[in-house]
């Protein structure tokens, strides 16, 4: 009885362990811009490409802080899945206004990215559209022109987890100090 009891707890802890899920970079927008001077819109769902059942990579915690000046940082969680494999991507983040017509678009092309088995790694938009485009911003959308899957040493980029913590940490700290 022992024994059987002591194979199943330890299946059971070996499952936990083998199930667990990456580390996000633990930031949340609405702490670095309070509602008073900015627009947060968090996405509700993780971004999945090309689908969840056949990923290649995915996008979580993706949030917008818009300042009513105009000022914005866009950040989320990405993770390219595949052992020593990177991504190549162009991104589009579009601001839209309560009739559904577009106010902004920022394009991010050919972003190399690479991250660590165990964790994500975050992506960041930084940008600045005028003031009166900022008062009409209501939702957020983020389009996807392309997407290439190669191994992490054909990439450029040298960046990788300290380096984009780092980033995202200095886009932090200007996007509090924009006026």
């Amino acid at each position: 009885m022992k024994k059987g009891l002591f194979t199943i707890v330890n299946c059971f802890i070996g499952l936990v362990l083998f199930a667990q899920d990456f580390t996000d970079n633990g930031k949340n927008l609405s702490t670095v811009c309070p509602a008073e001077s900015c627009i947060h819109i968090s996405f509700n769902s993780t971004i999945y490409f090309p689908f969840e059942e056949d990923r290649v990579w995915e996008i979580r915690n993706m949030e917008v802080a818009t300042k009513f000046n105009g000022n914005f940082l866009a950040t989320g969680d990405l993770y390219v899945y595949g052992k020593d494999t990177a991504a190549i991507l162009s991104l589009d983040l579009v601001f839209y206004a309560d009739d559904d017509s577009e106010v902004y678009r920022m394009s991010k092309s050919d972003f190399e990215f690479y991250n660590e088995p165990a964790s994500a790694e975050p992506i960041i938009f930084v940008g600045k559209m005028s003031q009166e485009e900022a008062e009409l911003v209501r939702y957020v959308d983020l389009e996807i022109k392309d997407s290439k899957r190669l191994p992490y040493y054909e990439i450029d980029s040298d960046c990788y987890h300290a380096c984009k913590e780092h980033k995202l940490k200095e886009a932090i700290k200007d996007f509090k100090k924009s006026k």
